[in-house]
């Protein structure tokens, strides 16, 4: 009853305030209570009409752009802290009747969320309740959110030193490696199209393409035929699929029929603007096999970097699609791999809906608790964890701490915390902006690590210099410098789908004359994708480890030319390798010494100052791919330095403007 009445009492005022308010009105919840005497007749139909019409009143108004964002944002906090209910409906009306974006967008931001659609509009009434619309919150999320709506704020200096001891003196100086070495393998980005059609639109006018529902927007030209010049045999070899991959073999998939009114058919093994077929993703993990059976290696352990879901339009990505596609990619993992542990994290893509997921501590967790259940019932089941490690994950977004059998600790965190397209990563950022606690979690592991001389390799999917709001890149940045270079051994990240490194340097500097081995801290390993979108060819990569310090000695970087599957009569994909790290560059290295910061920085300075090292560098981003850009008589690869030599979003930005050069479209 108390709840009822309060309701009541709310939107009786927010109609009066709306019905005449100038400016948006803040309220005051208590005093909305303590009324005595307020009408029970004001229905949803006219809270809905009154809050519309203000909310197209702010979009026609003299306000700036900015200032209209959080004039919306202070509008929707008052109303969903009372009657959440009613803002997905209003504003996806308010986002249809502005023009604001397309209506299948307008739906996806702020619909309620269903088990059939990842949208996000549950999710953003929830964030309302939790921001302040006027403070850091609002900039952020107009600014990232809302289009540019607002500037980007500057970082504010926000300082968690509380969290750990004053640095001892060995802190400051590496441990030496030893002698001997073993292996580890590195695989990320997965992205499995469960419903890859072969035949279907390759060359599509939409983001994803090689689903049933791809299509170019151009009709074909008069006589056009994909198929002209190609023998019967190749056009039969389109249609050789098996989605289990059994010995090699393919049978003709009786229902995947060419379709002659395609641009581009859909190939067997994928093509370079679609994510993975399974039979892609099983051919990649049995290349692995036989390199090991072949090579007579073994690997100790297996990273997983994240992102098993794929990057289809969000109107057909769905709780079952997303549930199915992590399970099939990780028991695809656990058949092919056999013993070998993997230690994973969740990428932006794997969760539902898109890219959410919300703090324990205001309320909203339970949406989200199923993604790390499962995780941790696979991790267990598989014996990649045991049972407290697999407990942690299940209540801790899917990270955890385990130390392996050498005595490395792998510590696993979710980048969602912090990633720029999740709704509850823009609440009370400046007084708590370890909202998730997983700084913290990082933190302790750290400091335990350090006095036990432990040292330990951090894996998380989004790199802190690309979609992680400013704020918590600039923490996690200083996280990283306090406990390097003698505990963190490594830092490894996936998401971008190119074969990359950053390097962090404990300056705020970003001109050349700064960035040198005396202040590097660390280097991220940024790996490449199994999956081909967007035009690069597949690949996975192992590192050469040192046993005692278990800093990177090396890597080994294999691909496959995916181009070479087109027409090829039904042949298997050929894995080959392509480099090792140590190789690469031609950079004068003693053979004992690991591949740390310190080497990649010679690496970037080759890239800076010469252009064939620079074409060296694309070429292996993007595994020769078709698409790789031309470094030495154009422009298009400049920007490469600025980000191998930037690691929080700030740094990178700072170097884009200080060196002048334009950073790519995507």
């Amino acid at each position: 009853m108390a709840t009822t009445k309060r309701k009541m009492k709310f939107t009786l005022l927010l109609l009066l305030c709306l019905a005449n308010a100038a400016t948006i009105p803040t309220f005051d919840l208590q005093d909305i209570i303590d009324q005595d005497s307020i009408s029970s007749y004001v229905t949803d139909g006219q809270i809905t009409s009154k809050v519309l019409a203000t909310l197209i009143s702010i979009s026609t108004s003299n306000s700036t752009k900015c200032q209209k964002c959080k004039d919306r944002l202070v509008l929707g906090q008052s109303l969903a802290l009372v009657r959440p209910d009613l803002v997905p409906g209003i504003w996806t009306q308010w986002c249809n009747s502005t023009n604001v974006s397309t209506p299948a967008t307008c739906q996806q931001t702020y619909g309620r969320n269903t088990v059939k659609n990842s949208g996000t509009g549950t999710n953003f009434v929830n964030m309302l309740t939790v921001m302040d619309p006027q403070s850091l919150d609002g900039d952020y999320y107009c600014h990232y959110k809302e289009s540019s709506a607002c500037p980007l704020p500057d970082t504010p200096e926000v300082d968690i030193s509380y969290m750990w001891p004053q640095k001892p003196a060995k802190a400051y100086i590496p441990p030496e490696s030893s002698n001997s070495t073993f292996n580890v393998l590195h695989i990320s980005d997965i992205h499995v199209e469960m419903d890859y059609t072969i035949g279907s639109e390759a060359n599509c006018s939409t983001s994803m393409c090689c689903t049933p529902h791809s299509k170019n927007a151009k009709s074909l030209p008069n006589g056009y035929n994909f198929t002209k010049g190609l023998s019967d045999q190749q056009i039969l070899s389109l249609n050789f699929y098996n989605s289990s991959y059994i010995d090699g073999q393919f049978k003709l998939g009786k229902d995947q029929g060419l379709n002659s009114s395609v641009w581009e058919p859909a190939y067997g093994y994928g093509f370079y603007e679609c994510d993975s077929p399974e039979i892609l993703i099983n051919s990649s993990l049995d290349s692995i096999v036989k390199y090991q059976r072949q090579n007579n290696i073994t690997f100790d352990f297996a990273i997983f970097t994240g992102d098993l879901v794929d990057h289809d339009e969000i109107q057909y990505v769905g709780y079952n699609m997303t549930v199915e596609s992590e399970e099939v990619v990780f028991n695809n993992m656990k058949s092919k791999l056999q013993n070998i542990p993997v230690y994973s994290v969740l990428g932006n893509h794997d969760t539902f809906p898109y890219g959410e997921l919300a703090q324990e501590k205001y309320g909203f967790s339970n949406m989200f608790d199923w993604n790390a259940e499962l995780m941790a019932e696979m991790w267990a089941d598989f014996e990649w964890l045991d049972w407290n490690e697999a407990q942690y994950a299940k209540y801790h977004y899917s990270g955890f701490s385990v130390t392996t059998k050498r005595g490395l600790k792998i510590v696993s965190l979710n980048s969602n915390c912090w990633y720029v397209k999740n709704n509850y990563a823009y609440g009370n950022m400046t007084q708590d902006p370890d909202s998730f606690g997983q700084f913290e979690f990082l933190v302790n592991e750290l400091v335990e690590a350090e006095e036990n001389d432990q040292r330990v390799w951090i894996i998380s999917h989004i790199p802190m210099s690309a979609d992680i709001l400013p704020i918590s890149a600039k923490l996690f940045a200083s996280i990283i410098e306090r406990f390097s270079p003698y505990t963190i051994a490594a830092l490894f990240n996936g998401h971008t789908h190119r074969d990359e490194f950053e390097l962090l340097y404990s300056t705020n500097g970003t001109d050349s004359s700064l960035k040198t081995g005396e202040t590097l801290v660390n280097n991220v390993w940024i790996t490449r994708a199994v999956t081909p979108w967007v035009e690069n060819n597949p690949g996975w990569r192992y590192y050469e480890v040192d046993s005692k310090t278990f800093s990177i000695m090396n890597s080994f970087n294999y691909y496959t030319k995916l181009n070479e599957t087109f027409y090829n009569n039904g042949d298997e994909p050929v894995w080959n390798f392509e480099y090792s790290a140590r190789d690469a560059y031609n950079i004068d290295w003693p053979k004992t010494n690991p591949l740390n910061a310190s080497y990649w920085q010679l690496v970037a300075e080759s890239m800076k100052n010469d252009k064939q090292s620079l074409q060296n560098y694309e070429n292996h981003a993007k595994r020769f791919s078709p698409y790789t850009d031309d470094c030495v008589t154009t422009d298009n690869c400049d920007w490469d330095w600025c980000y191998v030599t930037s690691f929080t979003v700030d740094q990178l930005a700072n170097c884009y403007a200080a060196e002048k050069v334009t950073p790519p479209s995507s």
